[in-house]
């Protein structure tokens, strides 16, 4: 029931069909695989915690990322969004190179928080995506 997963799915449900033929050359990694609210129970992103829980946290978080990159060795890392494009740039710098066999790049987050993505979100992905020649 969660807007942003639904609407990443079901782009992707929409596009691929199914699963086995989504993942056949795409795979979603979530960068901080955690959730972490306030007592209220309100969401904190975790770009919004503070610097000494934040620390340790993106440095597993990175390597992580990169212990996965290495295995599957792919031609593209996108962003869900900025707070995942600049952790991506964070942990490959190299893939902002000229040449790099790995490129970066992003998409619009699928959040309902953001009007942007209120308006057509799965069109804008698409859109997105064909720019930079990965779709």
């Amino acid at each position: 029931s969660e807007v942003s997963g639904r609407r990443l799915w079901g782009l992707f449900k929409e596009r691929f069909g199914t699963a086995d033929t989504f993942f056949k050359d795409h795979i979603v990694i979530n960068y901080c695989p955690l959730v972490f609210m306030k007592s209220t129970g309100a969401n904190v992103t975790p770009d919004k915690l503070p610097v000494s829980e934040s620390t340790p946290l993106f440095a597993a978080c990175d390597a992580h990322l990169r212990a996965v990159v290495k295995a599957l060795e792919p031609a593209w890392l996108i962003g869900v969004g900025g707070f995942a494009e600049k952790r991506l740039e964070a942990t490959f710098p190299e893939a902002l190179q000229a040449g790099a066999s790995c490129r970066i790049g992003r998409i619009l987050h699928p959040s309902p928080a953001s009007p942007a993505a209120n308006r057509d979100w799965a069109g804008t992905a698409t859109k997105q995506l064909q720019a930079l020649g990965i779709w």
